[in-house]
């Protein structure tokens, strides 16, 4: 009930086109419910009375009452459909909006084919439910209520035979409902399981193919989709054994209504016209006993599924700006780290990290893989909450700072290149939508771009694929570059930014972005020594805590971490075979 009365809820704003749209359909049901009575008289007052004078009116009535029946559904059919498309498209966009906000955090632990699966499947069962299922309800349950009522006041022996099997039917629905409901549950998760596997095969199909692991891939899917297909077996089962007893129970009521009437005739008690009256209405006790079945298994899909939108919907931003955000005057990039902690889940990722970075300079983190390098760039857009300890930038903990000005003053290369399937000039001004060609080019020009977008087809507007497919590693490394200098950030954070270009393409790169890197402070997370040697001060983390920092100079002279890296890269570079 509590998802019910959820969905209920979306149609708050539509209030007005629920109440047209019901009273559409209450017409409709009445012109049904007064139709046997149009019957009743025809056969007594005019076959059995010889009132021949009023055929011709009753006629009409019937072909009006049809008629009007006919429009009215028309018209609900319309409104409904419109109803439930908006409603399905407040949602759909609320949810996105939603998930915007949701913090890295959320996209850690859930995988994007599940996600996908909600927004298209699970949402796609609460629009059938609110644009038909609604309607569905109320018509037959208004039919079953309004052709008893009916039913009264021509018979009430009869009415009441009929009513003798409903509790029956009450507890069957009961009884189905509770087992169909969990199985729907199972069904909406394995779905999602294997929308998940089928999105990242496709995704990773050029690594698939690369270690020819097809028929492993393949075996994997089809295991997923046997789950999915035992688990529709294990609804059609249970959904065969409800709907013949609900038929029998509902084509019961026929025989019950002319045997009764039969007795009832012998006797007296009523006439012809009121039996053939009161068969009319047999149908409309009998269609929503057999549609039973079918409104629970509409009502428990679109409830599972709303479930698991609404647990979306709960799933709160951890991540909020304060009532009385602050946003600094101006952004001069004065970055403090101030006993800084933070864990994901148990696990403790940065221990006790003090560090204080002034505006214009440069820092370089370095360290083994897991060190926590890039949870340390990240915690400067607030991606992820401190644990303890706190964070300023020009002054102002990123806890009190306003997140949308916080972020567009962060100029973000990451470390796993994402390009979206667009041109490259549109990739380029992602942060600056407004930006003119020339800007475009000239960042392209800093990050070394312009040496391959020139030789392109369509050069900046040529579109590039999913992920940036197409383009060599370190050709979007390069755009990415582009896209993060493009913005003129206070703060540039360089997450291994040109790990996959080559030593040359990355001295032009360097020499280029010195220029751009004056009076901005810059993060630069790197493995070669090349491109942290010149930066004003040197980190090296060593399981989240800060294990060395100075010049290259001073480093260099402690022989530690930091010097021991060094000799192993130029013990490389020089090895020969």
């Amino acid at each position: 009930m509590p998802t019910l009365k959820r969905i209920w809820g979306m149609m708050k704003p539509y209030k007005r086109w629920v109440v047209i749209g019901l009273s559409l359909q209450t017409v409709v049901i009445l012109c049904r419910l007064i139709s046997p009575y149009v019957t009743k008289a025809v056969v007594n007052d005019v076959i059995t009375g010889q009132q021949y004078n009023l055929l011709y009116p009753l006629c009409g009535l019937i072909v009006g009452l049809t008629l009007l029946r006919g429009l009215c559904t028309f018209g609900r059919a319309m409104l409904f459909e419109r109803l439930g498309q908006n409603a399905a498209w407040d949602l759909r966009t609320g949810l996105y909006a939603h998930l915007e906000e949701l913090p890295s955090e959320f996209y850690d632990k859930h995988r994007v084919g599940e996600i996908m699966s909600r927004m298209t499947g699970d949402l796609d069962g609460v629009r059938n439910l609110l644009s038909s299922g609604i309607i569905t309800v109320y018509d037959n349950a208004l039919n079953f209520v309004g052709s008893l009522i009916f039913m009264m006041t021509m018979s009430w022996q009869i009415t009441l035979m009929i009513l003798a099997i409903t509790p029956i039917i009450a507890v069957l629905a009961w009884a189905f409902n509770k087992r169909i409901r969990p199985i729907f549950r199972e069904v909406r998760e394995q779905n999602a399981v294997l929308n998940t596997r089928t999105q990242e095969n496709l995704a990773g199909m050029h690594v698939v193919k690369a270690f020819a692991q097809e028929p492993h891939e393949e075996e994997l899917f089809n295991k997923e989709n046997n789950k999915l297909a035992d688990m529709h077996l294990k609804v059609t089962w249970v959904w065969s054994n409800f709907v013949p007893l609900m038929d029998f129970l509902g084509s019961v009521c026929t025989p019950i209504t002319l045997f009764g009437s039969m007795l009832l005739l012998a006797r007296g008690q009523i006439d012809i016209g009121t039996v053939v009256g009161v068969t009319g209405y047999i149908w409309m006790l009998v269609n929503p006993m057999r549609q039973l079945s079918n409104i629970l298994n509409m009502v428990t899909q679109a409830v599972t599924s709303a479930e698991k939108l609404f647990y979306y919907v709960d799933f709160g931003a951890s991540i909020k700006e304060p009532e009385n955000a602050k946003t600094p005057e101006k952004f001069e990039g004065h970055v403090v780290f101030d006993h800084v902690n933070f864990s994901y889940g148990n696990q403790m990722v940065l221990k006790d990290i003090c560090l204080d970075v002034k505006p214009g300079q440069t820092v370089a983190v370095m360290g083994a893989t897991g060190a926590g390098k890039s949870t340390l760039v990240s915690l400067l857009g607030r991606f992820y909450e401190l644990t303890s300890g706190s964070l300023k930038i020009d002054g102002i903990d990123v806890r009190e700072h306003s997140l949308k000005p916080l972020r567009r003053q962060i100029g973000y290369v990451m470390q796993d290149t994402f390009l979206f399937s667009d041109t490259l000039a549109e990739n380029i001004r992602f942060g600056r939508p407004d930006a003119e060609m020339e800007k475009i080019t000239r960042s392209a020009k800093v990050a070394q771009a312009t040496e391959f977008i020139d030789h392109m087809p369509q050069g900046y507007e040529t579109v590039v694929g999913e992920r940036g497919l197409g383009l060599s590693g370190g050709q979007k490394q390069r755009v990415a570059i582009a896209r993060a200098v493009l913005i003129d950030p206070a703060i540039l954070v360089l997450d291994d930014s040109t790990s996959a270009v080559d030593m040359e393409t990355e001295y032009q790169i360097q020499q280029e972005l010195k220029e751009v890197l004056k009076n901005r402070t810059t993060f630069v997370i790197a493995h070669r020594i090349s491109s942290v040697k010149n930066a004003d001060q040197i980190i090296v983390l060593d399981h989240g805590e800060i294990a060395e920092r100075g010049t290259h100079k001073e480093l260099m002279a402690q022989g530690g971490i930091y010097y021991q890296m060094v000799m192993d890269q130029m013990s490389s570079a020089v090895k020969v075979d």
